[in-house]
C-alpha cells in the first residue's frame, strides 16, 4: 500500500487512513454464531459466522458459511491487525514519517480501547 501512495504524493506530501485497531479483550475468544432469514421466494437462508484470532500471526480468520435450500457457499478473509509502533516502523521502513495517530476522525487520542487507527503521515522530502 505505501509504495502505491507513494506514486501519488510529491515529497512533503501528507495522507490520512484508517485501520483497525486490534481489541485483545474482543479477540481473545472464538466468536461463532449463527444467523437466518428467509429470502424473497421463501427459502430459508442460514448463515454460520467464526471469526478466531491468532496473537502469533496478528491476524483474524473470518469465515462464514451461507447455506441456502441444497446450495451452500463458503467465504473468507484473513485481516493482519498492526500496532502502533509496527505502523511507525512500517511507515519509516517505506520512506514516509508518523505525524499523529488519532482514535477516531475527529481527532480523538489513540487510546487501548479505540476501535480504529487514524495514521496521519507525510513523504520524507
Amino acid at each position: 500500500m505505501f509504495q502505491s501512495v507513494k506514486k501519488h504524493l510529491h515529497p512533503g506530501g501528507e495522507f490520512v487512513f484508517d485501520t483497525r485497531t486490534a481489541l485483545l479483550s474482543e479477540l481473545s475468544n472464538v466468536d461463532e454464531y449463527e444467523e437466518s432469514s428467509v429470502n424473497n421466494k421463501g427459502e430459508k437462508l442460514t448463515i454460520q459466522h467464526c471469526e478466531e484470532y491468532d496473537p502469533i500471526t496478528q491476524i483474524l480468520n473470518c469465515r462464514t458459511i451461507n447455506k441456502l435450500e441444497h446450495t451452500t457457499f463458503e467465504d473468507a478473509i484473513r485481516l493482519r491487525y498492526r500496532y502502533p509502533m509496527e505502523m511507525k516502523r512500517l511507515l519509516e521502513q517505506n520512506g514516509f514519517e508518523l505525524l499523529h495517530i488519532y482514535g477516531s476522525w475527529n481527532k480523538s487520542d489513540f487510546t487501548k480501547d479505540s476501535v480504529s487507527m487514524i495514521v496521519h503521515a507525510r513523504l520524507r522530502k
